[in-house]
C-alpha cells in the first residue's frame, strides 16, 4: 500500500501524506504502476459514458470532443508530469553531438524547439487518433490505454540503464521479474475496466459478447504495442543518452498513447472486416 499510495502522490494531482518508507517501497514496487493507469481509466469511463449520453440523448459533443476532453484529464490529472518528460525527451533528440550533449539538452530546464515539434506531434496525433473512435469504442479503448501506457513505462524501466537521477532507483530496480509481474497487474487492471464497461452496457442494452471481443482483442494489440514501445525507448535512450531516467520514462508513456489508440483501432477494424 505505502507503494502504491507513493505512485499516487507522484504521478497523479491526487495530493497524499507519504513517508519516505513510501517511496522506497514505491522505486522496489514500481510494477504496480498499471494501478495509476487504473485509476485514470476510472475517470476516462466517467468522461466517455458522459458524453455518449450527451451525443446519443441530446445530439451534443462530437467525437473530437472526447477526444480533447479525455486528453485533458490524463495531461492535467498526472500534473503533465510525463509531457515535461516528452519536451525533455525531444530536446535530447534532435541535438547534434556527442552523448554528453544529448544528456545536457535532455535536462536542460528550457524548452526547445525538438521539444515543442515532439510533443506538438504525438498531441495531434493523439487527438487524431481518438477521434477515430465511434462513443461505444471509446468508453472501452481509452480506459484501457491509459493502462498499457504505464506498461510501457514498467518495460522501458526494466530494460533502461539508469542513471543519476530521481528515477535511477526505479529502474535500477526494476527487472525482467518486475515487467512479467507488471504484465499481470496490468491484466488484473483491464478486467475490472472491462468488468466496469459490461456493467455499464447491460445497463445501455448494448450487445454483451461484442463487447467481451472487442475488448480481448484490445488487450491483446495493446499488451503487444506497449511491450514493444517500451522496449524501443529503451533501447534508443540506452543508445543516445547512455541511460532510462524520468524524462524517458515520462516520454514513454506519452508516446506510445498514439501508437496504441492506431493499432488498436485498426486491428479491431480489419478484424471486423475479416469475420
Amino acid at each position: 500500500m505505502g507503494a502504491l499510495k507513493a505512485l499516487v502522490s507522484f504521478y497523479t494531482i491526487f495530493h497524499m501524506n507519504i513517508t519516505q518508507e513510501d517511496m522506497d517501497a514505491m522505486e522496489t514496487r514500481f510494477y504496480l504502476t498499471p494501478l495509476v493507469g487504473l485509476i485514470f481509466g476510472f475517470i476516462i469511463i466517467l468522461i466517455t459514458t458522459a458524453m455518449y449520453v450527451l451525443q446519443g440523448y441530446l445530439d451534443f459533443g462530437s467525437t473530437l470532443c472526447t477526444a480533447v476532453l479525455v486528453l485533458l484529464a490524463v495531461y492535467a490529472g498526472s500534473k503533465f508530469l510525463h509531457f515535461d518528460g516528452l519536451t525533455d525527451f525531444g530536446d535530447g533528440m534532435i541535438v547534434s553531438g556527442q552523448q554528453s550533449d544529448h544528456i545536457r539538452a535532455l535536462k536542460d530546464t528550457l524548452v526547445g524547439a525538438g521539444g515543442i515539434g515532439v510533443a506538438l506531434i504525438t498531441v495531434l496525433c493523439s487527438v487524431a487518433f481518438y477521434s477515430m473512435y465511434y462513443p461505444l469504442l471509446a468508453i472501452l479503448a481509452f480506459p484501457l490505454i491509459e493502462v498499457f501506457v504505464k506498461n510501457a513505462m514498467v518495460v522501458a524501466a526494466s530494460l533502461g540503464k539508469p542513471g543519476n537521477g530521481m528515477a535511477a532507483r526505479q529502474v535500477e530496480r526494476t527487472t525482467g521479474k518486475s515487467a512479467v509481474i507488471g504484465f499481470f497487474v496490468s491484466i488484473l487492471a483491464c478486467i475490472i475496466l472491462i468488468a466496469v464497461v459490461y456493467l455499464i452496457g447491460m445497463a445501455f442494452g448494448w450487445n454483451l459478447d461484442s463487447i467481451l471481443v472487442t475488448a480481448l482483442i484490445f488487450v491483446v494489440v495493446g499488451f503487444i504495442v506497449s511491450t514493444i514501445m517500451g522496449a524501443v525507448m529503451a533501447r534508443t535512450a540506452n543508445r543516445v543518452f547512455g541511460m532510462v531516467n524520468g524524462d524517458i520514462l515520462g516520454a514513454t508513456n506519452e508516446v506510445s498513447r498514439p501508437f496504441l489508440a492506431f493499432f488498436m483501432l485498426l486491428i479491431l477494424s480489419t478484424f471486423m472486416m475479416v469475420i
